[in-house]
């Protein structure tokens, strides 16, 4: 298991810090999935990456969704 540092967690952290990473870890997620997906030379492999990619972009809009809720104070 990765460490808090490595994973960029600190102690003093503010949640809205915390949100803000874990909605940049998507962003980077997606990114990789779909340069995977670009290389893929079998077309499942190539599917398997595209949908990975699309999870990460739900993940994103669901922290996005929420963190503009929490500390925006969006309903």
């Amino acid at each position: 298991m990765a460490s808090d540092a490595e994973l960029g967690v600190r102690e003093d952290m503010r949640p809205e810090e915390a949100v803000r990473l874990a909605m940049e870890r998507e962003t980077r997620a997606r990114e990789f999935y779909l340069r995977c997906a670009a290389i893929a030379g079998d077309p499942g492999v190539k599917k398997m990456f595209e949908f990975l990619a699309r999870e990460e972009a739900k993940h994103f809009e669901l922290l996005e969704k929420e963190y503009n809720r929490f500390f925006l104070g969006d309903n």
